[in-house]
């Protein structure tokens, strides 16, 4: 059998998966249905085989054989590109879903109708009642996850027997019977779906605890974005990937001129306030969702820019140094200004190499931008 695989919920930046309650719900039914695949073939076929109906009525055993297992066929083929079908689009993923499932309801359905009038099925009414009423139950289980799905596939299989039934005097107990049975099935999805959905609310509560541990491990938390720890364990990712497909990857160091005069003169509360007044102009100044912004130390920042040539990441910086400078830096009624030395660094990385050798060469850039009167960008190392 295909190995099927739940449709996987997005990846955020700083790889925090979001919460999506319809494609969860999605996922759910998908992963629980699947051991059901093959269920209405191999119960066909052992009713029909087993009481003899296959001599009785062979043309109607084989179309209903052959109707099962071309939509189990058609389940497995949508088990190898479902993930990738849902993420092209969700309601194309449903349709195909819905449809293979539905499909084999309704032709199991009206099987099941058939035995309350047909004498040729008479010899599989008992086992196909007991059958119908079976997959009915594990039915709203699997289907649990949405209230709407489960009461629907529980109408087809049932609702149509019953409406035949009612067409008739001779079976109208019949059909009171099955009828009866389907508000006893709508009752039991109740306590279904009310599990369900407390063991979701559950599992929501902790992926949101999970996702506030992770954001806050990753997260400077005066200036919000990226910490000295994610920027090394990203550092590390960007080079072995650039040095597998030997792309350019980039390197910004932000020093804030004379930080420290700042805070001696207007206290470290005004300080901070700069710092996140200063993180906010170099996040805004990136240009793609794989750049990664980080407070590397202090009134240090870092920008890692992935794919990104040296004169690109030149122009990054220069801009950034003239917001800088542009900028007014208010904090209690007052205003400053404020400058930057930026330093650049720019290779294509090898495994041989370390990274921190990118690190050595920016710094070497902010050094150089110092020397040169500081409020200026330098470029140390193109490789």
């Amino acid at each position: 059998m295909v190995k099927a695989q739940s449709p996987v919920a997005p990846v955020g930046a700083a790889g925090v998966t979001p919460i999506n309650i319809a494609r969860r719900t999605d996922s759910d039914i998908y992963r629980r249905s699947l051991s059901m695949l093959p269920a209405f073939a191999v119960l066909w076929a052992g009713i029909a085989w087993l009481s003899g109906f296959y001599e009785l009525a062979p043309y109607i055993t084989r179309m209903a054989m052959i109707g099962f297992c071309v939509i189990s066929i058609a389940q497995l083929g949508f088990a190898a590109v479902q993930a990738r079908l849902y993420d092209m689009s969700a309601m194309t993923w449903r349709f195909f879903f819905y449809t293979l499932m539905f499909a084999n309801a309704a032709i199991w359905s009206a099987l099941f109708t058939a035995c309350f009038f047909e004498q040729t099925f008479d010899v599989i009414f008992l086992p196909m009642t007991l059958a119908t009423a079976g997959l009915a139950g594990a039915w709203l289980s699997h289907c649990a996850p949405s209230r709407w799905v489960a009461q629907s596939y529980v109408s087809v299989l049932l609702l149509p027997a019953v409406f035949a039934c009612f067409t008739s005097k001779e079976h109208i107990s019949l059909g009171l019977a099955v009828l009866v049975y389907w508000f006893y099935c709508l009752m039991i999805l109740q306590r279904f779906h009310f599990e369900y959905s407390s063991g979701f609310t559950k599992d929501s509560s902790f992926e949101q605890e999970h996702t506030e541990l992770q954001r806050q491990n990753r997260t400077d938390g005066l200036t919000k974005v990226f910490n000295r720890r994610y920027f090394d364990e990203a550092l590390m990712r960007e080079w072995q990937q650039g040095a597998e497909e030997g792309t350019w990857l980039a390197l910004l160091f932000i020093d804030i001129d004379f930080f420290k005069k700042i805070n001696d003169t207007y206290g470290h509360m005004a300080g901070d306030e700069c710092l996140m007044q200063a993180a906010a102009i170099i996040n805004g100044a990136v240009q793609s969702g794989n750049d990664i912004v980080a407070r590397y130390g202090g009134e240090e920042f870092a920008v890692l820019l992935p794919r990104t040539t040296p004169d690109m990441a030149k122009r990054i910086a220069e801009s950034i140094r003239k917001q800088f400078e542009l900028k007014d830096f208010c904090f209690d009624e007052r205003c400053i200004k404020i400058t930057a030395s930026i330093g650049v660094s720019a290779m294509v990385p090898r495994v041989a190499s370390p990274a921190t050798q990118l690190i050595d060469q920016a710094d070497q850039g902010v050094y150089l931008a110092k020397e040169a009167g500081r409020n200026n960008v330098q470029l140390f190392g193109a490789v």
